[in-house]
């Protein structure tokens, strides 16, 4: 039996290229050029990495600044997607969003406020570490504060597994609306920079780019590292589809027949040549257009709910209707997930 479709009834979403769904919209239609550097420390003194940052000032529109007090970064950037998710989809009280399961897909977690715990444990040799940077460094602290902030009362799941969080929250979001645990979920990716996440970057791939990511160019390194948040309320068929449907959601080995004939493909290259032969196994079986939206916000392990959400803002103006979103993890495991617009016909 096939699973039934999930309609997407609101998105929101911001990173390097700006925040919502009309700066995402330029911005793939665009250079796809950093915007900003980080510095960070080498052997050779320090280095200015070119980076895609994400801007939270326009949180202040949905979140007072006080209840901010205690929330780590991380979790801003998920409370930013997420709050213009629900806005589109109609969900602005507290009272709308009775039944609301969150899902939450991260590759890195809580990155800087992991890394500032450990700092903390290393520098007072184990004494006196901050509990409130321990409470926001798990993977699942924005999750809790979505949940407390936003008055979602739902089930409440973090799923990170690197490359495939996205497909593989997704296939937990799907289950939920499947058996009516819940009447809506709030699903999301989120990913965010800090300096040693930099520092790794530049330890492995030294001086390989300053932008423009070339993603299509498989086997060059020219991956620039990013940060965001992907944000889409799903309901189950009969729902609202404002932004069409996810007909399909699987994990898969890639290879030549994952992508449907006649099915635009969404390739999740980022930039990064070690993942080049799954990429060119996956191409060998495409049949229609390619698409690949990494240049617009950036590499890290959640892109793919960005390119999702990317091929939703530019099938009209790409002239497709259905699209077929591919994401490869290191090892060739594959995540894949199909999109079809509002108005067309189920492949």
């Amino acid at each position: 039996m096939t699973d039934a479709p999930l309609a997407i009834r609101g998105i929101g979403v911001h990173g390097g290229f700006g925040c919502g769904a009309d700066a995402l919209s330029r911005a793939v239609r665009g250079p796809g050029t950093p915007n900003d550097t980080m510095e960070v420390a080498s052997a050779d003194g320090p280095v200015r990495l070119p980076v895609y940052t994400a801007d939270l000032a326009p949180l202040a529109q949905y979140v007072p600044k006080k209840a901010l007090r205690r929330v780590n970064r991380f979790s801003k950037l998920a409370l930013l997607g997420a709050c213009a998710a629900l806005e589109d989809a109609g969900l602005s009280t507290p009272e709308d969003r009775e039944g609301i399961g969150i899902v939450i897909a991260s590759g890195y977690g809580a990155s800087k406020s992991t890394f500032d715990f450990l700092d903390s444990m290393i520098e007072e040799d184990g004494t006196c570490p901050s509990p409130t940077v321990f409470a926001n460094s798990v993977h699942c602290s924005a999750a809790s504060n979505l949940s407390i902030l936003l008055g979602i009362r739902g089930p409440c799941l973090t799923v990170s597994q690197f490359e495939l969080s996205p497909v593989s929250g997704l296939l937990s979001a799907r289950e939920w609306l499947r058996t009516g645990r819940v009447k809506a979920v709030l699903f999301g990716a989120v990913d965010e920079l800090c300096a040693v996440l930099g520092y790794s970057y530049d330890r492995f791939f030294h001086g390989s780019s300053d932008g423009p990511m070339r993603p299509l160019d498989l086997e060059c390194q020219t991956a620039v590292p990013g940060e965001g948040a992907a944000f889409m309320v799903l309901a189950s068929e009969g729902g609202d589809a404002g932004h069409g449907w996810l007909d399909g959601i699987a994990w898969e080995n890639c290879g030549p027949t994952l992508v449907p004939g006649g099915m635009h493909c969404v390739l999740g290259a980022e930039g990064h040549a070690c993942h080049a032969p799954h990429y060119r196994a996956v191409l060998g079986g495409v049949d229609s257009g390619v698409s690949a939206y990494s240049p617009a916000f950036g590499s890290f392990p959640s892109g793919q709910v960005f390119d999702i959400l990317a091929a939703t803002l530019d099938a009209e103006h790409e002239g497709f209707e259905t699209a077929c979103c591919v994401k490869s993890d290191s090892e060739g495991n594959c995540g894949v997930v199909k999109w079809r617009a509002p108005g067309a016909s189920t492949v």
